[in-house]
């Protein structure tokens, strides 16, 4: 049985790394900017954990409010920058790792739950679960690696916890509450584990549903203490409840009926997507998922075979316990995010399938051992390969997975393979047209030297952004972006006629704040210029750029202290870029302060030949 337990993990290490072994090379990616690349606190590495602890997970980004504190994945993102600055191979081996540690926790854990009659199964849904293409998003995205995080932390408090029943040592309870602990600061979904963890004592150690409840009281602290973290790092449970209808679309329903509909309508295409994972795409906003009522034959498809699902979950849970495992664990996974009980940031996203899908998984390892009719029970490798329906089942899924998985990979290996190859697939989306449009301007035309290329990769940008506005016309950051690529083109009416109807249809679309100011300075409109940038700088401080653009104002209309003032705080997030300094430097040489404008100067001197 060891032997046979130590080749199972053997198998599910090395298929994890084979299937992800191509992402090492990948760059940053989509969120990765926000929490990585651009977050001035992460970037501080070690010396910035500390201020990570004590702020919301986009303050790093120079966002005043957020509703999220995220610290422990924040803190593995300074970690990595401390060790290889600006190196995304290293952060994308550690998602590597961590999801194969996450394939070896789940196996273990199927394993002592189920039992090692059940060793074979256990395996299989492993095997299943680790190759399944829903989870690139999670692998392929630095970011995500949170997702894989409280997946690691949960399985390995539920292990500890087991292990505590079975020996009464006190000490592996407290490191069970140690892990869901750093879970939850990893990110919230960690709540999921006190619903599946109770599940298991239910279902698998011959207890009463109170009972099992009553047994996972340990559960309980770790939460409180994180959301005493929470409440004093947000201000409040909540924090920052604004959600924009761009990133859920059921915040657009006009009335609550609609809103449930739709709701339900999206549990049959996570449900669709789990089933045949093709097309997979990075975003499923408006109106690529569009609003529906109760007279779509879609809802009602959807709340039907829910209701079946929860019928079988109670019916089965004595007569096939595991079967009945796999449809409580998908039901309590996807509750979170179903929209139905709290209203979460997005309304259809493929990595909130990541611990749903090990309930699917377990229910096709059964559902195919089934339709073989061999005895699941003491099934051994050997016995399992000598029936046809089994293997050629199982590795045609796990083939058809894996080749998925490797392929939906390269999609990921930049912004602009990601945005060219989605848009083929979310033609509906408005942000994926805008992404595609970001792609082509900030990736492809802001590297591009033939002048002509440039021109025609901006218009091409232009284009993609209007079909963005068609789908969405009142997309702000569409504006926003397009009257960035028509000031590119030196198109300064059309770029100051988009900012504007971007800060219309948002007045906190900060990004348009900024570039409206830099357009309206070089227009020599100082004053309304000035006027701009500090409207950006209320809604984000800590923007950089602005500070940059509105020291230079402040130091154009005269305000030399002011214009040193905002561009040292430019060099506080910024602190090697030598223009900062030699505008420091011009602001004390107006000032007649010519000592330290020396300073500056030098300091910018040294900057710029160490570049």
């Amino acid at each position: 049985m060891k032997s046979q337990v130590k080749t199972y993990s053997i198998v599910v290490i090395a298929l994890s790394a084979l299937l992800y072994i191509n992402t090492i090379g990948h760059d940053y990616v989509l969120d990765d900017f926000s929490v990585i690349k651009e977050n001035f606190v992460v970037k501080k590495g070690l010396d910035g954990i500390g201020e990570i602890f004590k702020t919301h997970y986009r303050y790093g980004y120079g966002y005043v409010q957020a509703n999220l504190y995220r610290p422990l994945s924040l803190s593995l993102f300074a970690l990595q920058w401390e060790i290889s600055p600006d190196g995304p191979a290293l952060a994308h081996f550690c998602n590597l790792l961590l999801y194969a540690l996450s394939g070896f926790l789940l196996f273990k854990f199927m394993h002592q739950l189920f039992g090692d009659k059940y060793l074979f199964i256990s395996f299989l849904s492993t095997v299943f679960f680790i190759s399944h293409p829903i989870h690139t998003e999670v692998v392929a995205n630095i970011k995500s690696v949170d997702d894989i995080l409280v997946l690691c932390f949960g399985l390995g408090s539920a292990l500890l916890f087991f292990n505590y029943m079975e020996n009464g040592k006190k000490l592996k309870l407290i490191l069970a509450m140690a892990l869901l602990w750093l879970g939850f600061l990893s990110k919230e979904s960690t709540v999921l584990f006190l619903g599946i963890i109770p599940l298991s004592l239910w279902l698998y150690r011959d207890m009463k549903l109170f009972e099992a409840i009553k047994k996972c009281w340990w559960t309980i602290p770790p939460f409180l203490i994180f959301l005493l973290m929470r409440i004093s790092v947000l201000g409040s449970f909540s924090g920052d409840k604004t959600i924009a209808k761009i990133d859920n679309l059921l915040m657009a329903a006009p009335n609550p009926a609609i809103k449930l509909a739709t709701a339900i309508k999206i549990l049959g295409l996570y449900l669709q997507k789990i089933i045949f994972p093709h097309p997979l795409m990075n975003d499923y906003s408006m109106h690529q998922i569009t609003l529906t009522d109760f007279g779509d034959w879609k809802v009602w498809l959807s709340f039907l075979i829910y209701a079946a699902l929860i019928y079988f979950f109670f019916n089965l849970r004595k007569s096939r316990p595991i079967l009945s495992f796999g449809i409580g664990v998908y039901l309590i996974g996807i509750s979170l995010y179903s929209n139905l009980f709290i209203t979460i940031g997005t309304s259809f996203g493929e990595r909130l399938l990541f611990i749903p899908s090990i309930g699917f998984s377990i229910a096709l390892a059964y559902g195919i051992l089934q339709l073989s009719k061999l005895q699941i029970e003491d099934l051994r490798l050997d016995q399992a390969k000598k029936s046809i329906i089994m293997l050629g089942l199982s590795s045609s899924i796990v083939l058809l997975y894996g080749f998925k998985t490797i392929d939906r990979n390269m999609a990921w290996k930049n912004n602009f393979s990601l945005y060219s190859t989605d848009v083929v697939n979310c033609d509906q989306s408005a942000r994926c047209h805008y992404y595609y449009g970001l792609g082509l301007m900030k990736e492809k035309a802001v590297n591009e030297k033939d002048p002509a290329e440039k021109t025609r990769l901006l218009n091409e940008s232009i284009n993609a952004f209007t079909k963005s506005l068609e789908i969405l016309p009142t997309y702000s950051d569409a504006y926003g972006q397009r009257g960035l690529a028509f000031y590119r083109l030196n198109n300064k009416e059309l770029a100051l006629a988009d900012y504007q109807k971007a800060i219309q249809f948002n007045p906190q679309n900060v990004t348009a704040l900024s570039n409206r100011g830099t357009l309206l300075f070089q227009m020599q409109r100082y004053d309304e210029a000035k006027q701009s940038f500090e409207l950006a700088l209320k809604y984000k401080p800590n923007f950089v750029d602005a500070l940059a653009n509105y020291a230079s104002t402040l130091g154009t209309l005269g305000d030399y202290m002011g214009s040193i003032t905002y561009f040292n705080k430019a060099i506080a997030l910024k602190p090697n870029e030598p223009t900062y300094y030699q505008m420091v430097g011009i602001s004390y040489q107006n000032l007649g302060n010519q000592q330290q404008a020396n300073y500056y100067f030098n300091r910018a001197k040294q900057l710029q030949a160490g570049q």
